[in-house]
C-alpha cells in the first residue's frame, strides 16, 4: 500500500507543480489589484502588499507601485530610493517621465526643486520685421524702441512646497521664475504663491488657490488671483489622460483697459505606443474679458507630440507642434480693424535619459514660433535654442 501511495505521489507531483505555477501569475495579479484598491482606502496596507509582492517577484511594475504608495504614505526617503532604483532599469518612456515627476515632487517637499538654463532668443520683444505701415491713410516708418537683435538669456525657476500637517493633502506652494536678458528691458520675473489641496492615489487630483505677480523690464506689470484644478487619470497600460482649468482676475495697474477675468481650459492624452515611442495630444481654449472690448480675446490651440527613445544610446528625442488661433472682440482703436492671429510653435528637445549630474538632467531644447496677424504690426517670428538642467532628484 505504501509503495502504491508513493507511486501516485511521484506521478501527480509534476501536475501539481505545474498547476501551482499556472495559478501564481493570476494570484499575483489579484494581489497587485488589491494593492491598487488599497491605495484609495488604506495606504499603509497598500505599502505592505506591494512590498511583499515585490520581494517575491522583483517585477518593475510592482516596484513602481511600491514607490508610489510609499510616496503617498509620506515615507519620502524610502520612496526616493525605490524611484531612483527604477530609473536604472529598462522602462518605457512614460514610466520614466512619471518616475522623474515623483522624484521632483519629493525634491520640492524636502528642499526645493530648480530648473536652470542658458538660451538664445532671436526676437525677445516679439517685434515685427516690417518697418513701414499705413496708418490713417499715411505711411509711417516704425523704429522699434527696444533692441531687435538676438539676445542671450538666463532662465532660473525655483519651486518649493510644504504640507500643512501630516497626510492632510494641504500644501503651501511657492514658485519664483526669472528670465534675465542682455538688455534689461526684456527681463521677466514671476512670483506665484498658492494653497493647494491634493488627492493622490492611483490617480491625481488637485484644487489650487493662488496669486501670480509678474514684473517686466524691472517694472510691475500685473497681478492675478486665481483658482485652478488638474485631474489626471492613469490607465493600466501606462497611458494617462487629464483635464485642467483656471479662472483668474487680471489687474494691470498701468494698463487698466486690459483688466478683467480670464478663463482657461485644456484636455490632454498621452499614449504609450511601445516602450520607446509615445504620442501626445492636447487641445485647449481661453477667454479674456478685458475692460475695453478691443482687447477681449478668445483663443484655441491644438498640440500633437511624440517621444522617441533609442535603447543602445539612451538618447530620447521629443517633438511637438502646436497651432493656435486668437480672435479679438472689436476693432483696434489705432488700426481700425478687429485683430485675428494664427500661430504655430514647433518644439524639439534631446536628452540622454541615463545621464544625471548630481541629480540634474541636461536637456538641449529648440523652439520656433511664428505669429501671423491680419494687422501686420502684430506678426513676428522667433526661435529659442538653449541648454537646460532639470532638477530630478
Amino acid at each position: 500500500m505504501q509503495h502504491i501511495w508513493r507511486f501516485w505521489v511521484l506521478m501527480l507531483a509534476p501536475l501539481l507543480f505545474h498547476a501551482v505555477l499556472a495559478q501564481t501569475p493570476a494570484l499575483n495579479q489579484q494581489r497587485f489589484e488589491q494593492g491598487v484598491r488599497l491605495m484609495h482606502t488604506d495606504i499603509d496596507q497598500a505599502v505592505e502588499v506591494f512590498r511583499a509582492l515585490y520581494m517575491e517577484t522583483g517585477a518593475i511594475r510592482v516596484q513602481l507601485e511600491l514607490a508610489r504608495s510609499l510616496y503617498i504614505a509620506e515615507e519620502l526617503d524610502a520612496a526616493k530610493v525605490e524611484f531612483i532604483d527604477v530609473l536604472q532599469k529598462p522602462i518605457p518612456i512614460t514610466v520614466r517621465d512619471k518616475v522623474e515627476w515623483y522624484l521632483s515632487e519629493i525634491q520640492k517637499r524636502q528642499s526645493a526643486k530648480f530648473y536652470i538654463g542658458v538660451f538664445q532668443d532671436s526676437n525677445p520683444g516679439q517685434i515685427t520685421s516690417d518697418r513701414v505701415f499705413e496708418l490713417f491713410g499715411q505711411l509711417f516708418e516704425y523704429q522699434p524702441p527696444t533692441p531687435t537683435e538676438t539676445q542671450t538669456a538666463l532662465n532660473l525657476t525655483v519651486q518649493a512646497e510644504r504640507e500643512l500637517g501630516r497626510r492632510t493633502g494641504l500644501f503651501a506652494q511657492a514658485t519664483v521664475s526669472t528670465l534675465t536678458y542682455e538688455s534689461s528691458v526684456y527681463n521677466k520675473q514671476i512670483l506665484d504663491l498658492s494653497l493647494a489641496k491634493r488627492w493622490e492615489d492611483f490617480n491625481y487630483k488637485d484644487v489650487k488657490f493662488g496669486n501670480q505677480t509678474m514684473f517686466y523690464g524691472g517694472k510691475f506689470l500685473y497681478n492675478m488671483p486665481y483658482v485652478s484644478s488638474t485631474l489626471i487619470y492613469n490607465r493600466p497600460n501606462q497611458d494617462y489622460w487629464g483635464v485642467g482649468g483656471q479662472v483668474g482676475l487680471l489687474d494691470y495697474p498701468d494698463y487698466s483697459y486690459l483688466n478683467g477675468p480670464q478663463v482657461q481650459g485644456r484636455l490632454f492624452y498621452n499614449h504609450n505606443i511601445t516602450n520607446n515611442l509615445t504620442a501626445f495630444f492636447e487641445v485647449g481654449a481661453d477667454h479674456t474679458e478685458a475692460k475695453e472690448r478691443p482687447y477681449n480675446s478668445t483663443g484655441y490651440y491644438g498640440t500633437i507630440g511624440t517621444q522617441i527613445a533609442h535603447n543602445p544610446t539612451s538618447l530620447q528625442l521629443s517633438l511637438a507642434a502646436t497651432v493656435s488661433q486668437r480672435q479679438y472682440g472689436a476693432p483696434d482703436p489705432l488700426w481700425g480693424r478687429t485683430r485675428r492671429d494664427n500661430g504655430q510653435i514647433f518644439y524639439a528637445s534631446l536628452i540622454k535619459r541615463d545621464l544625471y549630474i548630481f541629480g540634474l538632467a541636461p536637456v538641449l531644447e529648440f523652439t520656433y514660433q511664428t505669429n501671423q496677424s491680419n494687422i501686420n504690426f502684430f506678426s513676428y517670428n522667433k526661435f529659442f535654442v538653449g541648454l537646460f538642467f532639470k532638477n530630478v532628484y
